[in-house]
């Protein structure tokens, strides 16, 4: 399986950069089996500084040359060293054109090695006006300073990234040059993981509930209906997968869960007349995870479902409705429902490779991320309405958007009827989320993600209050 020989060239793959130091991901994927350590250079997990205060520019006047950045780039990717990688910061630092910005975070996010951080931390604050907090810091505040203020990097910028990234994976650079949109590119980081790296849940094995003993009744599923077929997906399996290609009642379906941003969407597989298999790329923009497909070599934003770079550029995929709902109630409406089993350890063809054994205890996989209000990758700035982790379902209908807070509402415990573009729609809660019908009631496709996902795909989304 392509599955497995993707898994086993992690380690060989990663041991091609200078000196990288693999981040403590999100999606790395034994994160929360403790396989992953939860600290880098000494600092706790990933996370946005909570403020940044800006430095005081005095006038400066450049004493290198773009033409000058370009060939010191052209030295280091001949001879990536820190030698080579300190002229071109150095080179960078002497120019202070904010267009190299996004190159400084990629050089950050590899970690060439400390005395190179060191030196980009320096020039990212004198070049921003921000002051410098730390290497993990500094990657996720001024990588979202970056792409707040939509910078692409300028020319030759998407050769640098790629050549980069390709020396992680060498996936990786023909799928950045697939991106057509530089400035996507420039928000594009690593994840941690190569193309493939989180394994997938292909066709997963299924049984009755009644044979579900594992189940727990407050636990939390993705419950998908198709064709009078109900399927569970307990949270648990999916927040370490994050990623199913299923086949339910009859229609081919991906169940695609991001626990950055936790959102999970369901997906017609079926796309120009031609049955997708999906997977994790090992890439994510804006904290949320870029999907890639097996049969055509694209790359497919999770949140937004189209395809952003590859054959399939700009192609829409069809969403499908999605339950949030704690598993007594589910099986409550559902007594007929299948649910996944729990996986097996996973083994690679690689005999030096050891298997992969997830905890797959409720609430677990990603609780130290959760129990934070942090992130561990850069994100778009957005208003302060909610907390940038604060759950939302959002509703788009005839051009107008809503969003409010999943918890505040079902603490409310009622049906409440609300007008979104025009439309009066009947909203119930499920205890983990909503269902959202029309006036006659048909349901309603909405999107169940944390704040900050939801705003930058939405910026005039309004918000209610519950």
């Amino acid at each position: 399986m392509r599955q497995k020989t993707t898994l086993s060239r992690l380690l060989t793959l990663v041991a091609g950069l200078v000196a990288t130091v693999v981040l403590a991901s999100a999606c790395a994927p034994a994160e929360s089996n403790d396989a992953v350590s939860s600290q880098v250079d000494g600092l706790p997990n990933p996370a946005v500084p909570s403020q940044t205060t800006a430095v005081a520019s005095n006038s400066f006047m450049a004493t290198a040359s773009d033409t000058d950045v370009e060939k010191a780039v052209a030295v280091f990717i001949d001879s990536s060293t820190t030698a080579t990688a300190t002229a071109l910061v150095e080179t960078i630092a002497d120019n202070r054109n904010e267009r190299w910005v996004p190159w400084l975070i990629d050089l950050l996010r590899i970690n060439v090695s400390m005395q190179v951080s060191a030196l980009i931390a320096t020039t990212l604050e004198a070049i921003t006006g921000v002051e410098s907090q730390a290497r993990i810091a500094d990657m996720i505040g001024y990588g979202s300073w970056s792409q707040t203020r939509q910078l692409d990097g300028g020319h030759g910028y998407v050769d640098f990234k790629a050549t980069l990234y390709e020396r992680i994976d060498p996936e990786f650079g023909p799928l950045i040059r697939s991106i057509v949109d530089q400035v996507e590119v420039a928000g594009v980081q690593w994840g941690g993981v190569p193309l493939g790296g989180i394994p997938e849940l292909n066709d997963p094995a299924r049984v009755p509930a009644a044979q579900a003993d594992w189940m727990v009744d407050d636990e939390i599923v993705l419950g998908v209906i198709a064709n009078g077929q109900a399927v569970a997906y307990p949270l648990r399996i999916l927040a370490r997968h994050e990623l199913a290609n299923d086949t339910i009642g009859g229609e081919d379906l991906a169940l695609v869960y991001c626990t950055l941003c936790r959102s999970a969407l369901v997906f017609e597989r079926n796309v120009a007349g031609e049955r997708l298999d999906f997977q994790t790329s090992g890439l994510l923009l804006n904290s949320n995870k870029i999907m890639y497909d097996v049969q055509t070599g694209s790359l497919w934003s999770h949140l937004r479902g189209v395809g952003i770079g590859g054959p399939l550029l700009g192609t829409e995929l069809t969403l499908r409705s999605v339950n949030h709902m704690r598993w007594s109630d589910w099986f409550a409406e559902n007594p007929n429902t299948e649910v996944l089993k729990l996986p097996r350890p996973i083994f690679f063809d690689d005999p030096e490779r050891p298997p992969i054994s997830y905890d797959y205890t409720p609430g677990e996989a990603y609780r130290s991320y959760y129990d934070n209000p942090d992130v561990w990758f850069p994100i778009l700035d957005v208003p302060d309405t909610f907390a940038i982790k604060t759950e939302v379902v959002g509703i788009e209908r005839n051009g107008d958007t809503v969003a409010f807070d999943v918890a505040a509402f079902n603490a409310l415990g009622q049906i409440v009827e609300i007008e979104v573009g025009g439309d009066l729609l009947t909203v119930e809660p499920t205890g983990a989320g909503v269902r959202v019908f029309d006036a006659a009631g048909d349901r309603i496709i909405t999107e169940q993600s944390f704040w900050f996902a939801w705003h930058p795909n939405h910026p005039d989304t309004r918000t209610l209050d519950f």
